[in-house]
């Protein structure tokens, strides 16, 4: 049966004192300026493979060794004398999915009686050490609308058990499964898809171990591991029991229309368990449509309660963000709740980082070396998705808002402040307007100025060309309004909170764009600027600029010096 428990603050506190990791809950926290950069060049080695990552961070090739999730190398670096490692809690959720459209899965009680099957504690500390955390919801614990008192499923054969005879699935004496009562006949086996690639190398063993304790209560479940792109296509097309595997969420809860509402159930959406849940669906939509905080933590609050009632997924754990810094090389990196110090979206490390003398003080200026793992293969900002293309993107641009790194609070930025309004796009039907008001005496890298006329301009350009990577977030608005050169104002067709998120993009320049016609094929790393001798058109507003790009061998970045956050 769940119960209502609250994760203890004391799970967290063990890993943090075990790894001695600064920048977690507890730690002291790290000073950050909102000027900078501090080092005059970035050159990012491509290095692929993960134990090569390893000997360049150890030889000093790269100051960082980030997104630490084995075991064995994070117990490396922390027995490294010149390591320093951080660690924050992440977005990530690491979870079992349910295919609620088969039986026996369609089931509730089975669902419930698999959540209870699922040892977490024992997963953690045999498969990871004890560097993972427990989770229970379906938003994580770094998340300002987490509910710590959702209704849990407690590992327990005992509980298991009761659920399944309660429902009337009674065990077989002799076969040791469960007969379906619906059918008289023992339950069809269930598969758990899990994927076979470096990065998931314990998912086969975790799959086992939840087939195993699943067979302990007579319910006939397998691992099945697999190939990882054909496990993907099975999904899409909804050709599977159940899979472990894992989603990268974010501060806001709005996935959570994405992932489980009816409209999502279609073949290569989200909503991968096939809910289809009224009550759910109604909630979501509030959730969505919300018009201020309240009611999106009141919506947020009811989803969870009704997921962890309906278990199309069961949530396992979370991975922290661990990073490993070499200190003797480098100061200056800021760890930020819920994205680590060394990830693409921590603006605070970008600007704060510094090299270090023999003594250990900071130094202005000089180069450091920080490693991608991967080929940052298309830098035109209307087409790049990956992670590796957005270490070298985010670097290059910035936003309108920021976030603390602390508390995840949204900070004025390129805007000095914005208003939120309501409109009447119809007679009698309501809107949300953004109003942003631009900071005075910003430049694009190349020295000519960021306006308002810039927000307008790629607004109006990515809905106008329904750019695919743009559209949730230009679909809902109906026009742009320029006030003057530094404030404009977005109108949106209905009402939500999180259209101010909507409105602030990764901002074109006009004066490149707008000769742009073909925005697919674009490649603006490669274009040269047309007046500005050694520039490309990859021109953005952000603290660095493309200096270099050798395709298989590194990028090279260098400190913009028309940055408006750059102390003259």
């Amino acid at each position: 049966m769940p119960k209502k428990v609250r994760l203890p603050i004391a799970v967290v506190l063990a890993l943090v004192l075990a790894l001695g990791i600064a920048g977690a809950p507890g730690a002291a926290k790290m000073a950050f300026e909102t000027t900078g950069p501090h080092v005059d060049e970035i050159i990012m080695p491509i290095i692929k493979e993960q134990q090569a990552r390893r000997i360049a961070y150890e030889r000093g090739e790269s100051v960082v060794w980030s997104g630490l999730t084995q075991p064995e190398d994070i117990d490396r670096a922390k027995a490294m004398p010149n390591s320093d490692m951080t660690m924050t809690l992440g977005f990530h959720m690491f979870y079992l999915c349910f295919n609620m459209r088969k039986e026996p899965l369609a089931s509730q009680p089975i669902r419930q009686a698999i959540a209870h099957c699922v040892d977490r504690d024992n997963i953690i500390r045999t498969l990871f050490k004890g560097y993972m955390l427990p989770m229970t919801s379906f938003v994580p614990q770094v998340s300002p609308f987490y509910k710590a008192d959702v209704p849990v499923y407690p590992f327990s054969y005992a509980k298991a058990a009761e659920v399944l005879d309660k429902a009337g699935y009674k065990l077989d004496p002799v076969t040791k499964v469960r007969i379906d009562p619906k059918t008289g006949k023992p339950l069809a086996q269930m598969k758990i898809f899990t994927p076979t690639y470096e990065v998931a190398a314990t998912s086969a063993e975790l799959g086992k171990m939840i087939a195993d304790s699943c067979q302990k209560v007579g319910l006939p479940v397998v691992p099945e591991p697999m190939d990882f792109p054909v496990m993907l296509d099975k999904i899409d097309i909804r050709d599977f029991d159940m899979y472990v595997l894992a989603w990268s969420l974010s501060r806001n809860p709005d996935f959570l229309y994405d992932f489980f509402h009816s409209s999502q159930d279609v073949e290569a959406g989200y909503n991968n368990p096939g809910m289809r849940n009224p009550e759910y669906d109604k909630q979501s939509e509030l959730l969505r449509y919300a018009s201020n905080l309240k009611e999106a933590k009141a919506a947020s609050d009811a989803c969870q309660m009704i997921l962890a009632r309906e278990m199309p997924y069961v949530p396992l754990y979370s991975r922290p963000y661990i990073d490993a810094f070499r200190k003797d090389l480098v100061t200056g990196y800021v760890p930020m709740k819920g994205f680590g110090a060394a990830s693409y979206n921590n603006l605070w490390t970008t600007l704060n980082i510094r090299r270090v003398d023999r003594s250990g003080r900071p130094i202005e200026g000089g180069t450091i070396r920080w490693a991608l793992s991967e080929e940052p293969k298309n830098l035109n900002p209307c087409v790049a998705s990956s992670a590796y293309e957005q270490e070298v993107l985010s670097r290059l641009n910035d936003s309108l808002m920021a976030m603390h790194p602390d508390t995840l609070d949204d900070m004025p930025w390129m805007a000095r402040k914005w208003d939120v309004g309501v409109w009447e796009p119809e007679p009698g039907q309501k809107g949300t307007t953004v109003t942003w008001y631009i900071e005075k005496g910003i430049k694009w890298s190349d020295g000519m100025p960021f306006t308002a006329e810039d927000v307008e301009f790629t607004i109006n350009y990515l809905k106008a060309n329904k750019v695919p990577r743009y559209l949730p977030a230009t679909q809902d608005i109906a026009k742009v309004e320029l006030i003057d050169k530094y404030t404009v104002k977005v109108y949106f067709k209905n009402v939500s909170y999180w259209h101010i998120y909507s409105a602030d993009l990764s901002f074109l320049p006009k004066h490149i764009w707008k000769d742009v016609k073909d925005w697919k094929g674009f490649e603006p790393w490669k274009e040269p600027h047309p007046k500005i001798k050694g520039y490309s058109k990859l021109v953005g507003t952000g603290p660095f600029i493309l200096k270099e790009y050798v395709p298989g061998e590194y990028v090279r970045l260098v400190k913009n010096p028309n940055y408006w956050r750059l102390k003259k």
